[in-house]
């Protein structure tokens, strides 16, 4: 891998394949090309949206992270490239002052008011038509019923995907949305393809470090990754793009990472009407508030999901519990994640915001005091979650045939504009490096390249 601080002649800048962006799938893309490819990073360090950063000794990474794929190749390639630890699942659900073992659907039974039990209940018996639902908040209704929806299900959706949930369809549902109580439901294992991540399954983590070691682990592997190179044009009818820099890099295929909209305001001559279709596709803007605390937390919880509109935020992640190691770290961190589309999640007062949020997890009993947190840093994502609407399927394939028509892919969570997390990223990635390594018939499901290489 090049040092970050090695900057070539841009004329030198040559590559059968050039790859834009080292996430997940830029990464899985390079280690199937091997020396082929040269990769292009804005930033000055690999894993994108999977990223690890250490404040005052608590560990955070951008968003919560586990690992778990039903590909074996892709879990083969992770636990080689570092040692991984495994622990059961620790997740859980806060709503209306009390706990309830997430996901909720499956263990409603635990709530302490024997009326909302019941709700729940006879809802669930009642509900039916569910795969015929016309959209996600329908979709809601006939799957669970009313009691289930209306306590957890429809304010958690809305506290993440905003107020009209109709606008979602339910092409996504079966790998991202548990199944009732009572329901048979296939594993990843079982079925090859992912599921909904049940509250105790098995899930890895890098055994030192945060999330983002995996993706630092993958990048020794790959042969030429190049960063702080942002891609400012492409222009497919010389086969050139130029960097802010100012550099220019030839290629004769790319790869790209890059969330749709933007990859296409980069290219020239792109038609009105797949300029104007990509543009309205939709994402949730993310907030991330990191806590550090005075000490360790000593709870063995890891997510947190919460519906209730008086907590700020759907989702809070307690990291130091993704491994031993970072469970004997002196300092330990809480990340409470907001969306963007929730008004009341919104606020531009940055320390008004971090008041809310310390007093919610006081009142939820995830810290002690007030005086526990040592330090705050807020960070903004703009490309958060992809939104699945019911156009969103037509628009990416409208983008992506004509972009193939000019010799450009484009694979990961942005660039097909699709709700997956970073192990099938890597995966969706490395099967477009293998199939434009070998052929257009190359299968899936084989097993990594052996990678370059590593230049030092």
């Amino acid at each position: 891998m090049r040092s970050m601080d090695s900057r070539p002649n841009a004329s030198r800048i040559r590559a059968d394949t050039i790859v834009i962006g080292a996430g997940p799938a830029g990464l899985g893309a390079a280690l199937a090309l091997g020396d082929s490819a040269v990769v292009l990073e804005s930033q000055d360090t690999v894993g994108g949206l999977c990223r690890s950063l250490i404040l005052d000794g608590a560990v955070f990474d951008l968003g919560g992270h586990s690992f778990t794929t039903p590909h074996p190749a892709i879990r083969r390639l992770v636990f080689d490239a570092l040692e991984m630890e495994e622990q059961k699942r620790d997740a859980w659900c806060w709503l209306n002052g009390e706990w309830v073992r997430y996901p909720f659907q499956q263990h409603f039974s635990e709530l302490a008011d024997p009326d909302s039990r019941h709700a729940c209940q006879i809802g669930l018996e009642a509900a039916g038509g569910w795969r015929d639902a016309a959209n996600f908040d329908e979709y809601l209704d006939h799957r669970f019923g009313r009691g289930i929806t209306e306590l957890f299900m429809r304010p958690y959706n809305r506290k993440l995907w905003g107020a009209d949930l109709t606008r979602l369809d339910t092409d996504w549902i079966a790998e991202r949305v548990a199944a009732p109580a009572g329901a048979a439901e296939s594993s990843m294992l079982e079925s090859r393809r992912r599921s909904p991540i049940p509250r105790e399954a098995v899930i890895a983590y890098p055994a030192k470090g945060g999330y983002g070691e995996i993706f630092q682990a993958l990048a020794r592997r790959v042969a030429d990754i190049r960063f702080r190179e942002c891609v400012t044009s492409i222009n497919p009818q010389t086969s050139t793009l130029r960097t802010a820099n100012g550099e220019t890099a030839s290629w004769r295929r790319i790869i790209s990472t890059l969330p749709l909209p933007a990859l296409l305001r980069l290219i020239t001559n792109v038609p009105a009407a797949i300029s104007s279709a990509v543009s309205e596709l939709e994402a949730v803007p993310i907030t991330l508030v990191m806590l550090v605390l005075n000490g360790r937390n000593e709870t063995l919880r890891q997510r947190i999901y919460c519906p209730d509109k008086d907590i700020i935020g759907h989702k809070i992640v307690l990291n130091h519990n993704s491994s031993r190691w970072l469970r004997t770290l002196p300092r330990h961190g809480v990340q409470v994640e907001l969306s963007e589309l929730n008004p009341l999640s919104s606020s531009t007062d940055v320390g008004s915001l971090v008041k809310a949020i310390v007093a919610g997890l006081l009142r939820m009993g995830v810290i002690p005091s007030p005086d526990c947190v040592r330090r705050t840093k807020v960070l903004r994502i703009p490309f958060g979650y992809p939104v699945q609407t019911h156009s969103r399927n037509n628009t990416v394939a409208l983008a992506q045939n004509w972009l193939r028509e000019h010799r450009i892919y484009t694979v990961g969570r942005f660039g097909e504009w699709a709700y997956i997390n970073s192990d099938e990223a890597l995966y969706r990635g490395h099967c477009v490096g293998m199939k434009l390594a070998a052929s257009e018939s190359t299968q899936c499901g084989a097993p990594p390249r052996q990678p370059a290489a590593v230049v030092r």
